[in-house]
């Protein structure tokens, strides 16, 4: 056969695999191997029907070992991956492939040299003791790690896309292969661990598909009695909308130690990946550090400390607006400017200021409440309930704007969830606030009635006749909640 002759039937060849492809491709199997293929069709072109030096006739094992090697993979991908696909049985395990594609490849090797080369193996490695042991210590780290893969893929503790912890490693599953299985690590590096370690040595998993347990301590001062500091701890996790209900967060008093009582904190989230893991704890951490500051708490010191350090606190915190200043705040709202202006004067004496952290629920849609809020520094999100874990977020308020005014003059409960954008700083003002303006002037619940109605009927765009109905509705409900008679 002529060269020519050779190259149309290579050509031809090319032409089959190009059509197979598109075949594969509409009928949604996986694709037919194309390396091996090419390479052997390449080495007969050029290699077979062409006279040899003399010493150089084992060339002609090349194009035979490169077509043997190319039906070993075509055979795989039809008798293996290609039922898999059309789901005529259950999966083979990748390793049991490769074990096959490599007994096969290898008696074609053994095959081919032994016919073009005139080269026994099998006789070279059975007659020579030496090199039969040289060959068993060179392999003896290769063979454990080749077994130890078969037992992973056999009995698998894991999965791709678990994570998992194995010694000093942990990472995501990226794949699990004939010596070794590939990690995905948190900062994007890829650890390739010997499968031999992998089965000797404890592993952790965390599946994907299930809640993973997030846990860490805090320790918190003897000043704070433990069933309290234990209701705040448990409140701040179920606000958070990353951590689960289905197990529930839980704290537990782990010990008393020498100035501090130690708090352990388990909180299920989605996401096995130690980031997931650590942001989730970072901004638990940091949610803690405000509500316990709301509190009025501190966090311990040892009890080493002869005196303790004055810290001067930054310019942002609460306690460092003046409170001549508060009422000055107060009237930037709309709530607030149109009272008058004495009694502003006497509630900013008794308004608290608080600081909220990035993403901490302030009021939670559905709950009881009997404060409202202004918005003195950063913004706050408005969301509604939809069914996911944050809602559907239908506002954004920022300074001087009010939020909570219906629940403190009607009762009724919060009808949306308020959470923090970034750090923000507010005014909290409660019912029991207006009780000793109240009792002074009883008109001042007309006044703040027909200022909420107002409001009220311009946001919902109620009619005169509507917006008259509302007002009284509110009036009458805020002389309920006050007690007060009319007579």
């Amino acid at each position: 056969m002529g060269p020519i002759e050779r190259i149309l039937i290579g050509l031809a060849l090319v032409a089959a695999w190009l059509a197979l492809q598109q075949a594969t491709r509409r009928f949604r199997l996986p694709p037919p191997p194309w390396r091996l293929p090419l390479v052997a069709v390449i080495l007969w072109c050029l290699l077979n029907g062409t006279a040899r030096p003399a010493g150089l006739q084992w060339l002609g094992a090349l194009d035979e070992l490169a077509t043997a090697y190319a039906l070993v993979a075509l055979l795989a991908w039809l008798s293996l991956e290609c039922p898999e696909a059309l789901r005529w049985w259950q999966p083979t395990a990748k390793i049991l492939r490769d074990l096959l594609t490599l007994g096969l490849s290898a008696l074609a090797t053994v095959v081919v040299l032994q016919s073009q080369a005139n080269l026994n193996l099998v006789g070279l490695v059975t007659t020579s003791a030496v090199l039969t042991a040289v060959i068993g210590l060179a392999a003896q780290e290769s063979l454990k790690d080749l077994f130890a893969g078969i037992e992973l893929q056999l009995d698998p503790p894991f999965r791709e896309g678990d994570w998992i912890s194995v010694g000093e490693e942990s990472g995501t599953v990226e794949s699990l292969h004939l010596m070794s299985t590939r990690l995905r690590c948190r900062d994007g590096s890829t650890v390739n661990l010997p499968n031999n370690t992998v089965a000797d040595n404890p592993m952790r998993r965390f599946s994907r598909h299930k809640p993973v347990g997030n846990h860490f301590e805090i320790a918190l001062g003897y000043e704070i009695p433990p069933a309290r500091a234990r209701q705040l701890l448990v409140r701040v996790m179920q606000d958070n909308p990353l951590v689960l209900n289905d197990p529930p967060p839980e704290v537990l008093i782990s010990a008393y130690e020498d100035s501090q009582i130690r708090y352990e904190l388990q909180a299920a989230q989605r996401g096995p990946s130690d980031g997931d893991r650590l942001r989730l704890r970072s901004e638990l951490l940091e949610q803690i550090w405000y509500a316990v500051e709301r509190q009025g708490w501190e966090f311990p010191y040892p009890v080493r400390e002869l005196k303790r350090r004055q810290l001067q606190r930054d310019p942002a915190h609460p306690t460092g607006v003046d409170a001549s200043l508060t009422a000055e705040l107060l009237r930037r709202s709309w709530l607030f400017a149109q009272l008058d202006p004495e009694q502003v004067d006497r509630l900013a004496t008794s308004v608290r200021c608080l600081r909220f952290g990035s993403g901490e629920t302030i009021v939670a849609e559905g709950e009881e409440g009997d404060a409202l809020f202004q918005v003195v520094d950063g913004e706050v999100e408005v969301f509604k309930a939809d069914g996911s874990p944050l809602g559907r977020s239908v506002a954004v308020l920022g300074r001087d704007q009010i939020f909570g005014e219906m629940t403190v003059c009607t009762g009724e409960p919060r009808t949306a969830t308020v959470r923090s954008r970034g750090e923000c700083v507010l005014l909290e003002v409660e019912r029991e606030d207006f009780m000793p303006l109240v009792e002074d002037d009883a008109g001042l619940l007309e006044a703040l009635a027909a200022i909420v109605g107002q409001r009220r009927s311009e946001l919902e765009k109620l009619s005169s006749p509507d917006a008259a109905r509302r007002q009284t509705s509110i009036l009458e409900r805020m002389r309920q909640l006050f007690g007060i008679q009319v007579d």
